[in-house]
């Protein structure tokens, strides 16, 4: 009975672990995942969380034009969006890859 109890108590744990939120499209909130991002510690258009697997998009960092779902190029102003990376609570999860990046 112990056992069960500790299985259910898991199972319920792993079920908190599930992506912050499904991503239907490449975008969050009206923001293309996409393009020219910069790095910020405050006050960001998106939070996000870098997880080694169970993300929400997978991210290639560019030094070219970044037009496609998952492609981001750092800069320092001028971006199209602004990211704060943060340890857990994100509002997504993203997998930084060196190719294929997108939607998972």
């Amino acid at each position: 009975m112990t056992r069960l109890i500790a299985l259910a108590g898991f199972t319920l744990l792993m079920a908190g672990a599930a992506p912050a939120q499904a991503l239907p499209t490449c975008e969050f909130q009206g923001i293309p995942l996409f393009g020219e991002v910069s790095v910020v510690e405050s006050d960001p258009d998106v939070r996000v969380e870098v997880v080694a697997s169970g993300a929400d998009l997978r991210v290639q960092w560019v030094n070219r034009h970044a037009d496609d779902c998952g492609e981001w190029r750092r800069v320092g102003l001028g971006a199209d969006f602004t990211i704060q990376i943060v340890p857990t609570g994100g509002d997504i999860r993203i997998q930084e890859v060196s190719g294929n990046p997108g939607l998972n």
